[in-house]
């Protein structure tokens, strides 16, 4: 399976990013293979919808679950619409170790309420 971390660097022991939106970088990692790559967040300087765009970048590189700090409440709608699920990293502040907890089923999921009124990137 493929999932992402919102993350402030572009390596496996990077920090785990405070806010998803706003990372700087995504850890795509390839849970079957154990191959990973950094993929810049282009849009996380932007003004509103950088959650949206986020996800969209995700879905784009084929990722099916995230490891988050929390979605914002645009973000969760397009993670739901997209069919991308989340999980809060809580106390696993490196990626390394949020992927290895990921895997080992001990991350919470981030519940995915619909708002309304909110529009697709």
């Amino acid at each position: 399976m493929i999932i992402a971390v919102a993350s402030a660097g572009t390596e496996l022991t990077s920090e785990v990013a405070e806010r998803f939106g706003r990372a700087e970088y995504f850890i795509i990692y390839n849970t079957e293979t154990k191959k990973f790559k950094a993929v810049e967040n282009t849009s996380k300087d932007d003004v509103s919808g950088a959650g949206q765009k986020a996800i969209k970048k995700l879905y784009d590189n084929d990722v099916k679950e995230v490891i988050v700090p929390e979605f914002g409440p645009k973000a969760k709608v397009a993670a739901k619409e997209f069919g991308i699920r989340g999980y809060l990293y809580g106390e696993y502040k490196i990626v390394e170790k949020a992927i290895k907890a990921y895997e080992k089923g001990l991350l919470q999921e981030e519940k995915l309420e619909e708002k309304p009124g909110l529009r697709m990137v």
